[in-house]
């Protein structure tokens, strides 16, 4: 019987075998850290909501470089019987998704009864539709509706001291967009405006880690970092939208077969 846990044959070495196994190692560190991230959401105080983020701030960190060094070390071909795409998608969405949402519910992202929930039922509803999409990334690396990024969005959320309703209703309208086509950037390999996007997250996610990292504090600098991060993705999600427009209409139509 073949097994993931057995070089697959004589191809690799077993050093470079177990070097692709250290990368699934590492990739399934994620799903340990979200529930890391969930005990301390449970606590329901200030201090435990700041190692939450910091938490999912390393889900973050292990999603963006794990993927390079899989290609790098050609981990798919060394384990082939061990899916890391599927991988990716089971621990980002209890990262991404089910973490942030009872984050949110907890410390009153969203108003804490049945509306709360109802918010929240949309959100995990409209995210497992969002993962389970084939066409969830253009070939210029855009992600084609809001990418399910909720453990970067409940923080700033919580960071910025959003209003419950104000909370709810960014909650549904992002919910929505996952359904859409509206295109939203990959931050390390979106290739339109690559420079200002990565300056943009820079201040946005460095926003995040100094807001978290300073609570119970809410400094105004944290919070401009926020604004500016959060408006730079709206702007460039509307531009790319634009310059797809323009660019779909610039093509001439092709005529069907019996018009030519």
């Amino acid at each position: 019987m073949t097994s993931p846990f057995r070089p697959s044959g004589h191809e690799f070495s077993s050093a470079q075998w177990g070097r692709a196994w250290l990368v699934h190692g590492f990739t399934t560190l994620g799903i340990v850290a979200s529930i890391l991230a969930l005990r301390d959401v449970l606590y329901g105080d200030v201090m435990h909501a700041k190692r939450a983020i910091i938490w999912l701030l390393l889900t973050l960190l292990i999603d963006g470089v794990d993927g390079p060094i899989a290609r790098a070390l050609q981990v798919e071909r060394r384990v082939p019987l061990i899916d890391g795409f599927l991988l990716d998608l089971i621990i980002d969405y209890v990262a991404c998704v089910i973490v942030p949402a009872a984050f949110m519910y907890e410390f009153h992202v969203v108003p804490n009864n049945n509306f709360g929930v109802f918010v929240l039922c949309v959100l995990v509803f409209t995210s497992a539709i969002w993962f389970a999409r084939k066409d969830m990334m253009t070939d210029d690396n855009w992600f084609r509706g809001f990418p399910a990024a909720w453990n970067l969005v409940v923080p700033v959320m919580y960071l910025m001291e959003a209003r419950e309703g104000v909370g709810a209703t960014i909650t549904l309208i992002l919910s929505v967009l996952q359904l859409s086509n509206m295109p939203f950037p990959h931050i390390a390999r979106a290739r339109f405006m690559r420079w200002y996007t990565a300056a943009g997250a820079a201040c946005f996610i460095g926003g995040v880690a100094v807001g978290a990292l300073t609570l119970p504090d809410h400094h105004y600098f944290v919070r401009w970092m926020l604004y500016v991060g959060s408006g730079y993705f709206i702007a460039l999600s509307g531009l790319k939208f634009w310059h797809d427009h323009r660019a779909r209409a610039a093509r001439p139509e092709r005529l069907p077969a019996e018009a030519r």
